[in-house]
């Protein structure tokens, strides 16, 4: 993942990857061209009817009542403060439990490295800022998320690695992950994108997918950003 700095000093958002390279709805502008549908809720009823008025309008999006969920691809939950109220929404929809979950995408004003880690892992797979964003930058981070992406500042990635490493469950030794899986999970906490990875790694892209995508079958986990707090926490990173 790279950093990007606008005229203003500002961290602006960029991406990593989040989810198995199997799971991908498509690809590029193929991706781009699929119609979404996406639950909205929001902790006022102001920036909930804005949102939901803004991405009706947005080309290939459909909104879909917040109770009608499961027909969504995406929920965005947006808030100012993160509350248990917040997660009390993200856990509705999340699957929790035996029920299918889908996709979180969560909007907030600010966030804590605790608050980030409860929140990836409950389902979270992208964590936008208010500051930085706009909607049209939401409808491009549910695309993303779609395509195997995990919307997330380069800031909030490094947070969520220092808070992972400080767990006091973490364990040293041998892991069961093999050297090559390491290499892409160490890259992948640096913040690097997967095509970074593979650059550095002197492989293709289709391989690293296929190295995470393994990973996260056989380890049961349920995206990227989970197979990378399981290497920190077995002691591989």
């Amino acid at each position: 993942m790279r950093e990007r700095v606008g005229s203003a000093g500002r961290l602006h958002l960029t991406s990593v990857p989040d989810t198995p390279a199997a799971d991908m709805r498509g690809r590029g502008a193929e991706a781009d061209a699929l119609p979404v549908s996406l639950a909205v809720t929001a902790s006022d009823m102001l920036t909930q009817e804005g949102a939901q008025a803004y991405l009706r309008g947005a080309a290939g999006m459909r909104v879909v009542p917040w109770g009608d969920w499961q027909n969504a691809d995406i929920a965005l939950v947006l808030a100012h403060r993160v509350t248990m109220a917040t997660f009390k929404r993200v856990e509705e929809v999340s699957g929790s439990g035996q029920e299918q979950g889908v996709p979180v995408l969560l909007v907030v004003d600010a966030i804590s490295e605790r608050h980030l880690l409860y929140a990836v892992e409950r389902g979270v797979v992208g964590v936008l800022l208010r500051g930085e964003v706009g909607y049209a930058d939401i409808v491009q981070a549910s695309r993303s998320a779609l395509r195997g992406e995990s919307p997330l500042p380069a800031t909030l990635v490094r947070a969520l690695v220092e808070r992972l490493r400080a767990l006091p469950d973490r364990q040293s030794g041998a892991s069961d992950l093999l050297a090559r899986e390491v290499d892409v999970l160490r890259l992948l906490a640096e913040g690097l994108s997967t095509a970074e990875v593979a650059g550095r790694l002197n492989y293709s892209e289709r391989t690293i997918k296929n190295v995470l995508h393994d990973v996260i079958t056989r380890l049961g986990l349920r995206n990227r950003t989970q197979a990378v707090a399981y290497a920190i926490r077995s002691g591989a990173l």
